[in-house]
């Protein structure tokens, strides 16, 4: 049969990846420092927004696919795809964001998550019901497959080691085209050959156009909430101060002497490898003065910055920050 695509719908399907891409990659930079409930928040919230992005890519770019016949979808199998995605993104995140990133964990959860989601796109092939039979090219299911992979080892190793917006924007955008690589590229190992006996299939209830806007919007949506959730929270002592006194400002009532909330430092200016990042106070671990300047530690890497102890130590909310030594 003769195959073609919508670019309109292939334009809008990497839109999605890419931004699922973004999200994912926002909420998972910070799991590293957090326990308790929150962390499982935000491990879900991850895995859902990146999972939930590579299905929604490839539903998309299924719609995009243009036979002469009618194309339908299975609802179970088409549902058992996208839990599929979200599942295995989410243990690859559970994986990796567990003690030290080794280059063995990170292989092992990108080879993990890179089947799974090949699983899906798979298991969603599977779901099409038209009058054709799908048969696969074996190098190109084996490239699909190893590009799966090394699209969740590059996802992995990005949400774990990025720091700054710019980068990881960047970083979403070449994750967003490795997913659609390895949707397009399995879709080029796929050949639909017409079968001998027809079969009546009812068409869908919705036209390819009109269910790649809900599904975008549903993405669009979700991903909106989940970057919302995921901005920094005010301080508390800065919601809980009392009205402004003769001064113009208000001062800290846990620590005299503490800096103004309006000079508190939401982001830590910091430099690394000679670039300079604005580091979020929730990640830091610990602080230490060298000279006139300190070294900032996240866990994982040492950062440079400018201000001395004494000039952090005023400036940071005393209620998360304490002095030991």
């Amino acid at each position: 049969m003769i195959v073609s695509y919508d670019p309109l719908l292939i334009v809008l399907s990497v839109v999605i990846a890419v931004l699922g891409s973004y999200t994912g990659l926002q909420l998972a930079r910070r799991l590293v420092p957090k326990r308790g409930p929150l962390r499982k928040a935000l491990l879900s919230g991850a895995a859902v927004t990146i999972g939930g992005g590579i299905w929604s890519m490839h539903f998309v770019g299924m719609l995009a696919i243009q036979l002469p016949v009618t194309i339908n979808y299975d609802v179970l199998l088409t549902l058992i795809s996208a839990l599929l995605a979200i599942l295995v993104t989410g243990f690859g995140l559970f994986l990796a964001s567990f003690g030290q990133l080794t280059r063995q964990k990170l292989a092992l959860a990108g080879l993990m998550m890179g089947l799974g989601i090949s699983t899906m796109h798979y298991v969603g092939m599977m779901a099409v019901r038209a009058n054709c039979v799908v048969n696969y090219n074996g190098g190109l299911v084996m490239a699909s497959i190893l590009i799966g992979v090394a699209a969740s080892t590059l996802a992995l190793w990005l949400a774990f080691n990025l720091r700054g917006a710019w980068q990881t924007l960047a970083a979403a955008v070449v994750l967003g085209f490795a997913i659609s690589g390895m949707h397009y590229t399995a879709m080029a190992a796929a050949t639909f050959m017409p079968v001998e006996v027809l079969v009546e299939f009812a068409a869908p209830a919705f036209g390819p156009h009109l269910l790649a806007i809900v599904v975008t919007f549903a993405v669009f949506l979700i991903c909106g909430f989940a970057l919302l959730i995921s901005l920094p929270d005010l301080p508390e002592t800065e919601m809980e101060q009392p009205a402004s006194s003769a001064s113009g400002t208000r001062q800290d009532p846990e620590k005299p002497g503490a800096a103004p909330v309006a000079d508190r430092l939401l982001r830590l200016p910091v430099e690394k490898n000679r670039m300079t990042l604005l580091l979020d106070p929730d990640d830091v671990v610990s602080i230490q003065a060298e000279a006139h300047y300190t070294q900032i530690s996240d866990g994982k890497e040492v950062y440079f910055c400018s201000y001395s102890l004494s000039e952090l130590e005023s400036r940071l909310d005393p209620v998360v920050f304490l002095r030991v030594h």
